[in-house]
């Protein structure tokens, strides 16, 4: 228990231990090359030019099969980092290496290589991404005879592996069938059946073995550790319950034999067992369980941390209890768990009927009472079972009515409830205009005239919504126009233009005096003196509006003009202008001053003069003015006279 105690407190008192180990470690280093910790080593730092090779001491018997696992690192630095490492057989001796492209394998013959290469040579043949490769006799070019397999990425689309990360580097080699299989991140990447010792090393069954990495005009940090992780698993079956016993599976990797291990369950429990006894926690709850592991060499390994999550059992509920025919018939999980993440939903619907999503639709088609069971099952595999009564309700069906109106009068609304067996709770008028009602039948007024998009809704005593009914009315605004008020000379026609909104209008003038038909929107008037005229318009529904018009009638034809005007802005007498009775067409109508420079000229009637020139007020003072015209009958008439501008 001391031991645990010393590993779980600090790593740091076993260094002592590592350390003395470490002038016992089986390897001899060469270049750049250093250790690191127990069971790493750097082959090359950050820098250019260099060469870094570990050789075993040992040499390895290829007429025995073995299974290798390394973690490898190949830098941070992307694109411009070079140049890799390999994994290396031969005979030559301990003391080999070489910079550059060459990742201490180039040249050393024989030999068998499995290169993990991180730069484009071209005069090698090198693909432009981070690749894998197993070559002979120190070729290290892809187009040689002794490319025996590959270039492919090292991971399955990942083009870059000098990303700072660790990875799981294995060469397994079965010395009966000749096969060598090369993994990373425990994919299978590459393999060859070849017969090593044959058709590489003529016969001879013993080799070195290590690893060798250089830099050439770029560079990274390149290391590789005998494998030692820390790992653990649960069994396909496994659930982590509250209350169930838990087993621990330990999977670690190591280049070595594991030797021994220390267990931390996150709960004050610990072991050094290769793997702990079925455990139960105390409570559900998040743990962190921590693994150390040593192996044969006395190398001990960083603290695997861990969370576990123990859950605790789903408390199952759902909604609603009832749900309506005539809608989607919408259940939705309403289940909580304390500890863990939901993720398995089973519905039974009874009839041997089934769903196993979240929030389904019910498959009801009719009216009643059914029993709903509900089994969730969280990520940790705790599962609960509940079941209720779900009520299938009837949808109500209503109708409404909608009265058109005329302005300023009652639009009448109906609500008809046509299933009296399901009583309505609450009725719901949309009047199409941005106010409500809550009557089942209501008289509204609208504030403006126009069509307006009315709907009913209703709600059931269970909650069940009628479909909506559309209740399109019409507030009827006639917005009768009589015309503008005008004057016009005795005995000369006039066309009336009586104007209002809608169809189907009729239409009735009054007096009828001077008029050609007092039926028609637009008659004619011939008038002997001043009249004014009422416009009555009449819609098919009963609407009625009206308006009226002036006439003001003169002698004429005739110009009338005043004789002064002052333009002071004070809005009374500002503007010279002509009255023209019985002259519907205007030729001209100037205004000079007395030296004959023209200050004012239109061809309108509507057009007057303000009192200025080109821009500027002109002089008080007297003007000269004409104007001429063609009166209604056709014939050319003119006056002049003077007018007096006053300021």
């Amino acid at each position: 228990m001391k031991r645990l105690i010393c590993l779980f407190s600090s790593i740091l008192c076993l260094h002592g231990i590592v350390n003395a180990q470490q002038n016992l470690q089986p390897y001899i280093l060469n270049g750049s090359a250093t250790q690191r910790t127990c069971n790493c080593y750097v082959l090359t730092p950050d820098a250019q030019q260099l060469s870094g090779t570990v050789w075993n001491k040992n040499k390895i018997d290829l007429s025995q099969s073995f299974n290798y696992v390394f973690d490898v690192n190949l830098g941070c630095k992307d694109g411009s980092g070079a140049d890799g490492i390999g994994f290396i057989l031969q005979t030559k001796g301990t003391n080999l290496g070489a910079i550059g492209q060459g990742l201490g394998f180039k040249g050393i013959s024989p030999s068998l290589g499995v290169l993990i290469d991180t730069y484009q040579n071209n005069n090698e043949n090198d693909p432009p991404y981070d690749h894998l490769a197993i070559q002979m006799n120190g070729l290290s070019d892809h187009s040689s005879s002794g490319n025996l397999a590959g270039p492919i990425t090292l991971l399955d689309g990942q083009e870059n592996i000098e990303d700072c990360n660790w990875h799981l580097f294995r060469i397994k080699w079965d010395a009966v069938t000749h096969q060598l299989e090369v993994s990373v991140d425990n994919q299978v990447r590459l393999s060859i059946q070849k017969d090593l010792v044959m058709d590489i090393f003529n016969g001879d069954p013993m080799v070195f073995w290590g690893f060798g990495g250089s830099t050439g005009g770029s560079s990274n940090l390149q290391q590789f550790c005998a494998a030692l992780r820390p790992e653990f698993r649960f069994d396909s079956q496994q659930i982590l319950c509250d209350g169930t016993a838990v087993q621990l599976n330990d999977n670690s990797s190591s280049f070595g034999v594991i030797t021994r291990r220390w267990w931390d369950l996150g709960d004050g429990t610990t072991s050094t067992a290769l793997q702990p006894p079925a455990h139960i926690y105390p409570k559900a709850g998040h743990y962190e369980v921590k693994l150390v592991i040593e192996d044969n060499s006395g190398c001990i390994s960083d603290t695997l941390k861990a969370p576990v999550t123990i859950g605790s059992y789903p408390v199952v509920d759902f909604e609603p209890p009832i749900l309506c025919l005539g809608t989607p018939l919408q259940v939705n999980d309403a289940t909580t768990i304390a500890v863990g993440t939901l993720e398995k939903w089973n519905w039974d619907w009874g009839g041997g009927i089934t769903s196993n999503v979240k929030d389904p639709i019910a498959p009801y088609t009719t009216p009643g009472f059914y029993n709903v069971q509900l089994t969730v099952t969280s990520k940790e595999g705790c599962s609960s079972t509940g079941g209720t009564q779900v009520q299938i309700a009837e949808q109500p069906v209503i109708s409404a009515t909608g009265k058109n109106a005329c302005f300023g009068e009652l639009n009448v609304f109906t609500g008809t409830n046509e299933t009296p067996h399901l009583p309505i709770h609450k009725w719901y008028w949309d009047l199409g205009n941005g106010d409500n009602s809550t009557q089942e039948n209501l008289s509204y007024r609208y504030a403006a005239g126009g069509k307006y998009a009315a709907r009913l809704h209703a709600v059931s005593d269970l909650g069940c919504a009628a479909k909506p009914i559309d209740v399109p009315v019409e507030v009827v605004d006639l917005k009768a126009h009589a015309g503008r008020d005008t004057l016009i000379a005795r005995d000369q026609p006039l066309q009336l233009e009586g104007l209002a909104a809608g169809t189907g209008l009729t239409y009735a003038w009054e007096p009828a005096t001077g008029l050609n038909d007092t039926r028609l929107s637009n008659p004619v008037a011939i008038l002997q003196k001043d009249q004014t005229f009422r416009f009555v318009v009449t819609s098919p529904e009963g609407c009625m509006d009206d308006d009226t018009m002036h006439v003001k009638v003169y002698a004429g034809p005739e110009f009338y003009v005043p004789t002064g005007f002052t333009p002071n802005n004070d809005g009374m007498n500002d503007y010279f202008r002509v009255i023209a009775p019985g002259v519907p067409k205007l030729d001209f109508f100037k205004v000079w001053d007395r030296w004959g420079n023209e200050f004012f000229s239109a061809t309108s009637l509507t057009d007057v003069w303000d009192g200025t020139f080109k821009g500027k007020p002109a002089d008080t003072g007297t003007y000269v003015w004409m104007v001429q015209g063609v009166d209604y009958k056709g014939r050319l008439f003119s006056r002049q006279g003077t007018v007096t501008l006053i300021r």
